[in-house]
């Protein structure tokens, strides 16, 4: 116990000897937030989504990923740090940061958003030089009715500077505007589903008028009492649907008549042959247009083993 001991003590002087890993990256040359907005109410009574438009400007882009380097941040009117979210991207791009209606600040208040480098790569943060901060007034706040609105402003704004297009022709996100969007504010599609592009479009169709006479005779010979009595049958292991109780039961005689006219000829052609009699003689007795499935699934599978049968003996 005591080595075990020893070794553990000295794995963790080692430990405090290895350099911790440090990131070469610099400041941009500009730091800045271009809009500001809270909504409220997007997702559920009193709840607020924070918005921003920033630009992190370096003239080459970093090697290091953003979001190991960057983020916002959000403070209290107090000061008191609410929340950080790593940035996705350098340059001129959006970002958000969701509350729920018990983590929302006081509408209107003095509150904080701020893009800065991570204090863990930066050190010590300046204002201008590697941190903007924006306090929020009154009027930055707005109820959920405007935010499609705004979404669609902030991406024609970045739309000109991208020089991509990011909007269909009727003003609708397409789908490298609505990529951006959905990674810059999570459940966007759930909040303002509206600007959202969407493909439609229709299919010709030639609709078929199928005689049922056929099955309408099988359903009148099934009589009432047979067809209560096994949807009782049914009710008692939990199928309410007497059709389906009916099909299962047909589906069982046709596999018990199968089973024991193979255990007697030897043949699973054979037994599929004369199963299928079965259930012929099962629908025309049970009857109803799902019967008529029954017995076409029984062709099917009796003119596969025909065929299986057919081979086996001219091979």
């Amino acid at each position: 116990m005591r080595k075990q001991f020893s070794w553990a003590l000295l794995l963790g002087m080692l430990l405090l000897l290895v350099p911790s890993v440090v990131l070469a990256i610099g400041n941009p040359d500009s730091v800045t937030i271009g809009d500001a907005y809270v909504f409220g109410d997007v997702v559920e009574e009193g709840d607020q989504l924070y918005f921003v438009r920033y630009d992190v400007s370096y003239g080459s882009t970093p090697e290091e990923d953003a979001k190991d380097t960057w983020e916002m941040a959000l403070y209290n009117s107090t000061g008191s740090l609410i929340g950080t979210r790593p940035l996705r991207y350098y340059q001129h791009n959006i970002i958000s940061m969701y509350l729920e209606s018990g983590e929302a600040l006081p509408e209107g208040g003095a509150h904080k958003v701020v893009i800065r480098g991570m204090p863990s790569v930066f050190g010590a943060l300046t204002e201008g030089v590697n941190q903007r901060t924006r306090t929020l007034s009154p009027g930055d706040y707005y109820e959920n009715d405007y935010l499609a609105g705004v979404m669609i402003t902030q991406a024609g704004i970045l739309e000109d500077d991208w020089v991509i297009t990011l909007l269909t022709s009727t003003d609708r996100l397409n789908d490298t505007g609505a990529t951006f969007f959905l990674l810059a504010v999570p459940g966007l599609g759930n909040m303002a589903p509206e600007i959202f592009g969407t493909l439609t479009g229709s299919v010709d169709t030639d609709y078929v008028d199928w005689n049922n006479t056929y099955s309408t005779t099988l359903e009148a010979n099934s009589g009432d009492r047979l067809r209560n009595a096994i949807g009782e049958m049914g009710k008692m292991i939990g199928v309410y649907n007497t059709n389906w109780t009916i099909f299962w039961v047909v589906m069982l005689f046709f596999m018990m008549a199968a089973g024991v006219i193979f255990s007697g000829f030897g043949n699973p052609g054979w037994g599929i042959v004369g199963g299928y009699a079965v259930l012929a003689g099962c629908g025309y007795l049970f009857g109803g247009p799902i019967w008529t499935l029954a017995i076409v699934i029984g062709a099917t599978i009796t003119v596969i083993f025909g065929i299986i049968f057919l081979i086996r003996v001219l091979a």
